[in-house]
């Protein structure tokens, strides 16, 4: 034997201090649950935001629904008492009305708890109907855990309409 060649007994020695390669195994292990982990967080992040904001859409709809059907509900009795002329007149009590109206009417949308006029005017002109509808919206994924942790979340838009004499 040369002094340059361990013995066998001193490569024994220095294999039992380092570590075997049985040992990474389950550190993969860990290491593809945590990644396994974060991906259902996303996915489930994704599904979740992707359906607040289609509810959004679906309640924007409704909004622009009844702020049309509010822009034709006319003032009757300024009709009556002076005639159509060259505009309709709104009023906001007509709005309001007829915009509440049309929504209950309307098919609450998927994920959508409930919803509500939340405001209904006529603007500055005399002849938008402004409808402001407010939504509360429930996530469809792990949605106890979120409305525990964050509270419903609430939607509210605001739509204007307006008929044209002529």
């Amino acid at each position: 034997m040369s002094a340059h060649h361990p013995t066998r007994s001193a490569r024994s020695a220095v294999r039992a201090r380092l570590p075997g390669r049985g040992d990474d195994a389950g550190r993969v292990v860990l290491l593809i649950a945590g990644l396994f982990a974060v991906l259902g967080m996303l996915i489930v992040g994704g599904i979740n935001v992707t359906a607040l904001q289609l509810a959004r859409v679906h309640v924007l709809d409704a909004a622009d629904a009844a702020a049309a059907d509010a822009a034709d509900s006319v003032d009757e009795a300024g009709i009556y008492r002076g005639g159509v002329g060259e505009q309709l007149r709104l009023s906001d009590a007509d709005v309001r009305t007829t915009a509440t109206r049309s929504l209950a009417g309307q098919p609450v949308p998927a994920h959508v708890l409930g919803w509500q006029v939340a405001g209904g005017a006529v603007a500055a002109d005399g002849r938008t109907a402004v409808v402001r509808v407010s939504a509360v919206v429930r996530p469809p994924m792990l949605a106890g855990l979120w409305s525990g942790v964050f509270g419903d979340v609430h939607v509210s838009v605001q739509s204007r309409a307006r008929a044209d004499v002529g």
